[in-house]
């Protein structure tokens, strides 16, 4: 490995010589090419981007009499622009600032940039959204600092910052959550490119135990967390896709949790000791716990055929500070072949799946799920679609660590059959497009103790029609809506149309947009019945003052009358300053 290291190094380097002497060797000035004086010189610094001021208004007003309760909204100012130079830097600026919501909230305001010089290198600053792997930093938004450096073959990226803000709970607002301020990093280093690569990644975050008062705790603990995981694919042709993620991750959730025994039940802990003794990584107690997660897919393609193979397991407790959510005590197996056939105008999709729960064996039951679905897509030569797919998902249980009383046993299947029809055409500089589409959903319960007390059909029926005319400026939407639900001893229907106009006036610098929503609503509960229904107005005007602002004003007007009678209104004004 080291040997092919330094060939690599001696290649680049001979390389990067013989450049720099063939470049001295035409220091010739009747060789080098003069400007042209024809042509424009390109400016050495382009921004482009937008401004947006908003400002909403907002009051509810429960039933027929009651005083309207306006709510206070805070104003925002979001921005976001692009700075590119004649030297190849760009630089995307994005930023939020708005106004307190409450008396004792707390201002959002966030500021993120991340310049790229010539796709191998980009910095990151501010707050962030980065994406390693599904199971190490999974998009967690950080406050901070990072690189990503990919020259040739080397890939490297860091991320370090604060995870979360400390947060103090207060008795005046009790929705407020405490929260430790978490700094950390998550760190990336591997060989390859797009098409085929391989990383390791480190993600170290822990909680500061003094960043909030000790009597706005509650049931708050101090956690720490360590995850190593590793991502890869690899691409042999335009046939054969592998991909792979996986991760181990060490969560103490209580650093001031008593010290772990000597012997642990979780042998894994064991290799934390040993990390530990090379390098203090992570405090380990008896709040400490291993999980790991891994999930690899296997994709061959050919000129009508696609077939995929995923396999997901994510153990019972797995987290990861970089990870806001993740499914967990899952395994999962799928297969997805695909056929298309006359020239991509036929396709068949299939999926085909099992999964189950309870991988440690901890709880009374486990719970497994068959997964199938097929649909069929075929569209003609005049722009006509159709659509056609059924899936079945199938719920049953088994024994888990105590037996299964029959009586009690889950086993369900929940089926879905849908179509769908789309239709364009044209016509006199028009432009008609007809949709329509319907589903049917069941759920049977399988088991003849419960059977009598758990089913559920739902039907949805929905029709479009859209017209627009460019000449005119003019957009028209047309739409019906049908859906009727039944279960035990109760039923819903909801149905009615919508309608939404679009319309440019005055030399085409104002825009006009009104939609109306009308839906009639059923409800049946033990035999008696409740009617009413919803109104819904919109009015939008978009003013385009010069061609660099611009300005919106919004109303919405929202009735509800029936079991639940309520009136919403809202209005917003946007002011938008566009480069």
């Amino acid at each position: 490995m080291k040997t092919s290291f330094l060939f690599l190094f001696l290649n680049i380097l001979s390389g990067s010589l013989t450049m720099a002497g063939n470049g001295s060797a035409r220091l010739d000035t009747a060789t080098v090419p003069q400007p042209d004086s024809t042509r424009p010189a390109q400016p050495a610094l382009t921004i482009t981007g937008d401004l947006d001021l908003t400002k909403s208004v907002y009051a509810m007003r429960g039933q027929e009499g009651a005083s309207a309760s306006a709510q206070h909204t805070p104003w925002y100012l979001t921005g976001s622009l692009v700075l590119a130079t004649r030297s190849g830097w760009i630089i995307p600026l994005q930023a939020v600032w708005s106004s307190p919501a409450s008396s004792n909230g707390q201002t959002y305001n966030t500021i993120g940039v991340s310049p790229r010089y010539k796709n191998w290198l980009t910095l990151h600053g501010g707050y962030r959204n980065l994406e390693f792997s599904p199971f190490t930093l999974a998009s967690h938004t950080v406050l901070g600092a990072g690189v990503e450096l990919n020259p040739g073959l080397l890939r490297v990226g860091l991320m370090a910052g604060q995870f979360s803000k400390a947060v103090e709970a207060t008795a005046t607002d009790p929705d407020r959550v405490a929260t430790f301020r978490r700094m950390g990093y998550c760190a990336r280093i591997g060989v390859g490119n797009d098409r085929t690569y391989l990383d390791v990644i480190l993600l170290n975050a822990a909680d500061d135990a003094q960043s909030i008062r000790p009597d706005t705790l509650g049931y708050l603990t101090p956690a720490q967390n360590v995850v190593l995981g590793l991502s890869g694919r690899i691409r042999t042709n335009r046939n054969i896709t592998v991909e792979l993620d996986a991760a181990g991750s060490a969560y103490t959730s209580d650093t001031r949790a008593e010290p772990l025994p000597a012997t642990s039940a979780d042998s894994r802990l064991h290799y934390v000791h040993y990390l530990n003794g090379v390098k203090k990584s992570i405090s380990v107690n008896s709040s400490t716990s291993i999980r790991t997660a891994v999930q690899a897919s296997l994709n061959y393609r050919l000129n009508w055929v696609d077939l995929r193979l995923r396999y997901k397991r994510v153990e019972p407790g797995y987290q990861s500070m970089g990870a806001y959510y993740m499914q967990t005590d899952i395994e999962r197996i799928t297969v997805a072949p695909t056929i298309r056939l006359f020239k991509n105008r036929l396709q068949f999709r299939t999926s085909a799946g099992w999964q189950h729960d309870n991988l440690n064996n901890q709880k009374r039951t486990r719970t497994n799920r068959l997964i199938g679905s097929v649909s069929v897509s075929y569209t003609t030569n005049n722009n006509l679609t159709l659509d056609l797919s059924v899936s079945n998902y199938g719920t049953t249980q088994r024994a888990g660590y105590r037996p299964l009383n029959d009586t009690t046993r889950l086993a369900q299947n929940n089926r879905t059959l849908s179509g769908s029809v789309f239709k364009s055409w044209t016509g006199q500089n028009k432009l008609h497009n007809l949709t329509g589409s319907a589903t049917y959903q069941e759920l049977q319960d399988l088991n003849p103790f419960t059977a009598d007390n758990n089913y559920s059909q739902n039907w949805n029926y929905t029709v479009g029609y859209t017209l627009q005319h460019p000449a005119a400026g003019l957009d028209l939407n047309l739409g019906y809506t049908y859906t009727f639900s039944r279960a035990v001893e109760l039923s819903f229907l909801f149905h009615g149309p919508t309608v939404s106009v679009q319309k440019k006036l005055v030399a085409d610098k104002l825009s006009a947009l009104l939609m109306v929503g009308y839906l009639r609503n059923e409800e049946t509960l033990t035999g008696e019945m409740q009617q009413g229904f919803t109104l819904n107005n919109t009015l939008t005007l978009d003013y385009q003052l010069t061609p660099v602002h611009r300005l919106s004003i919004s109303g919405t007007d929202n009735r509800s009358r029936g079991a639940q009678s309520y009136r919403q209104q809202q209005a917003t004004v946007q002011y938008t300053v566009s480069f």
